[in-house]
């Protein structure tokens, strides 16, 4: 084997699992005294292999080094708290995503808010949106705002929040605020506009007033109005004051 090669099986990600039966005590103490950026899955206590079968309570773990490590170097670390061989990554957001089975819908999905960070391990740069997957999350939240009548922010957020809709979030204070609030504020103001329909037809004199109002608005003088409404100038002035 050249050494061009040797150089190949060196990586700077490296994942391995951990077992709470045959793990030390101390493991996660052991892990973090290696002052290297790691991430702890949440524990995976409800995967099947394909038959059915359970499988045995585990953790994964995924290491982050500045430079590339070689097997025998992991080997060493894994060695040290009773772990299987560990395995180089070449996709360590596939990895990460995978902790919590996020793009395994067939898998049990764990909670990423269990992904644990050790030593500074960045754990959100991961879960980020690509722009498709941000458009079609704005999409979803609009329709959501429109079907369900939404006015208010607020209770947008409660919604998102009680629900835990992370990306949601994320798109909604980060990304697109400006046109959700506009897209609330057109529902707030289409309901307003409603009411006020439904109370004119219920009293056709606040008709009146807000097509006085209106003209008012437009710089029509108290004859024109008193005319074109078919009401006196006193009534007219009644009006623009309500």
């Amino acid at each position: 084997m050249t050494e061009e090669v040797k150089k190949d099986q060196r990586a700077r990600t490296w994942t391995f699992v951990v077992y709470p039966e045959s793990a030390p005590k101390n493991w996660v103490e052991m892990l973090d005294g290696y002052h290297v950026p790691w991430i702890q899955s949440p524990l995976h206590d409800k995967d099947v292999n394909p038959d059915g079968e359970k499988k045995k309570a585990h953790w994964h773990i995924v290491m982050l080094f500045d430079g590339k490590k070689s097997y025998s170097q992991i080997k060493e670390i894994t060695d040290s708290i009773n772990s299987p061989i560990p395995q180089k990554t070449l996709n360590t957001r596939g990895l990460v995503r995978y902790l919590i089975h996020m793009d395994n819908p067939e898998k049990y999905q764990y909670d990423r808010s269990e992904i644990v960070s050790h030593a500074g391990a960045d754990v959100d740069q991961y879960f980020q949106l690509s722009t498709s997957s941000k458009n079609a999350v704005l999409w979803d939240i609009v329709q959501f705002i429109k079907q369900n009548k939404v006015d208010s922010l607020i209770d947008l957020m409660d919604y998102v929040q009680a629900n835990e809709l992370r990306d949601w979030f994320d798109i909604i204070c980060n990304r697109n605020s400006i046109i959700i609030k506009a897209v609330i504020d057109s529902v707030y103001q289409k309901s307003v506009k409603r009411a006020e329909q439904q109370a004119q037809q219920a009293d056709p004199k606040l008709a009146l007033i807000a097509q006085a109002k209106q003209m008012a608005s437009q710089g029509y003088s108290l004859r024109d109005i008193s005319n074109k409404l078919g009401i006196s100038k006193s009534t007219v002035d009644r009006y623009l004051k309500k």
